[in-house]
């Protein structure tokens, strides 16, 4: 039994940093991804660089349309995308960045 208890330790260890880590982590990140793919013209949002905008287009190719000002448009790939201040969030997604 002495010979398991090293073993028995490393898969403690190992299944602990799976639920505290890596379980949570992918969670928000299909959060994420979902919050991202039902974007709609008019959402305000804020980008990971911390540009807040409204999305006046989604476009193909993964890009949208951002109104950071009056008649001031930026293109930016939709990945960049942080969080949805208001608009159309997505049902029972809740904000990634609150639960951190």
């Amino acid at each position: 039994m002495a010979a398991l208890q090293p073993l028995l330790l490393i898969l403690a260890f190992v299944a602990f940093f799976y639920f505290l880590a890596i379980r949570p982590q992918k969670r928000r990140q299909q959060e994420l991804q979902k919050l991202r793919n039902n974007l709609t013209p008019g959402d305000e949002v804020i980008t990971l660089s911390g540009i807040y905008g409204t999305v006046t287009e989604v476009e193909e190719g993964g890009t949208v349309l951002v109104e950071i000002s009056e008649d001031t448009e930026i293109r930016i790939a939709a990945a960049s995308i942080g969080q949805v201040v208001s608009g159309h969030a997505v049902p029972g997604a809740a904000d990634p960045a609150a639960s951190e």
